[in-house]
């Protein structure tokens, strides 16, 4: 009987790893200068690269990049941008989410995805000087 409850429990733990490993986003496209910084490290961003929170996506002069997020949700960074993913949740079955994202300078083109319709309170996309709440909506943002 224990034996049978180890099994289940094994694959759980295993899928959680994996899917730890697997990020929150997908980057589809890179051009030019894409770097992310991660645990203290920046390392070159290539189109299939996985994204986690927490990462400092970073372009430089002739730098753009596109990423797609496990709930849908579209970014495309011009170059010369700083932006940060602070958090990112989405566990509809458990109906769990959030979203943050910090844009610290450059500019975003911004369409929302599940969580954006699904869970609005929980997104938040910060500038410097504010932040912008969404209601299942797409925006171009510039941050000097």
């Amino acid at each position: 009987m224990r034996q049978l409850l180890l099994v289940p429990l094994l694959v759980l733990l295993l899928c959680s790893a994996a899917c730890a490993a697997e990020g929150i986003a997908l980057v589809k496209s890179a051009s030019g200068d894409v770097s992310v910084k991660r645990a203290g490290e920046i390392v070159p961003v290539k189109q299939g690269d996985r994204l986690q929170a927490g990462d400092l996506l970073i372009t430089g002069s002739g730098g753009r990049v596109g990423v797609i997020f496990h709930d849908g949700s579209v970014l495309s960074l011009k170059e010369n941008s700083f932006l940060q993913i602070k958090d990112f949740v989405f566990k509809p079955i458990e109906q769990e989410f959030k979203f943050n994202l910090f844009l610290k300078k450059g500019a975003a083109l911004f369409e929302s995805g599940k969580i954006g319709k699904l869970a609005p309170d929980d997104f938040t996309f910060e500038i410097p000087e504010g932040s912008i709440g969404i209601r299942g909506t797409k925006f171009l943002i510039e941050v000097n």
